[in-house]
């Protein structure tokens, strides 16, 4: 082999992991935990659960501020009438961790907001459904390997529908993938 090209070679290796993390930081999450009623909406359903996905991107210039878009389901039973409600919608985030860019175990702060169908559904009244609005602000705690982590996180979410305005705060936790 010619010592220019071993050169390039060896350039190349060097730099490489240089360049990938450049390219951004993106992490999947997954989720599940309760979902507290809280203020008028704590009168009309009980506690109930949650599940969320989630995927969050760190552009490589930024060592804190990120970017998340996110799923989630979640089913209260009422407590006025036989019956539940569920909302299913998304929600987009801006996130900011504190701390080390590189460690794996980070406090983070997001805020943002998306679209969550509510359906109300109960054997008096039927089928209700709408899509609305809806405004969320959080805080969580990640930890564990670089690539691999376990995260917990709080949070206030609330719908804003004509009616009674779903408000709860779910308490979350679950697995993390990717990341440096």
């Amino acid at each position: 082999m010619r010592p220019r090209s071993l050169l390039a070679w060896a350039v190349l290796a060097v730099s490489s992991p240089t360049l990938l993390a450049a390219q951004g930081d993106i992490r999947l999450a997954l989720g599940g935990g309760i979902s507290m009623p809280i203020r008028a909406y704590s009168d009309v359903a009980d506690k109930g659960w949650l599940g969320t996905a989630s995927l969050t991107y760190f552009p490589g210039a930024s060592a804190g501020l990120g970017f998340r878009l996110e799923g989630l389901y979640a089913r209260h039973g009422l407590s006025v009438a036989s019956g539940n409600q569920t909302e299913l919608g998304g929600t987009a985030n801006a996130v900011f961790q504190f701390g080390a860019r590189r460690s794996p175990n980070r406090f983070y702060v997001f805020a943002g907001g998306g679209y969550i169908r509510t359906r109300t559904s109960g054997p008096s009244f039927g089928t209700i459904s709408s899509t609305d609005p809806a405004l969320n602000a959080g805080a969580g705690f990640c930890f564990g390997a670089k690539a691999f982590g376990l995260f917990a996180e709080a949070r206030y979410l609330g719908v804003y529908t004509s009616g009674t305005k779903p408000q709860f705060t779910p308490l979350t936790v679950g697995i993390s993938f990717g990341g440096l």
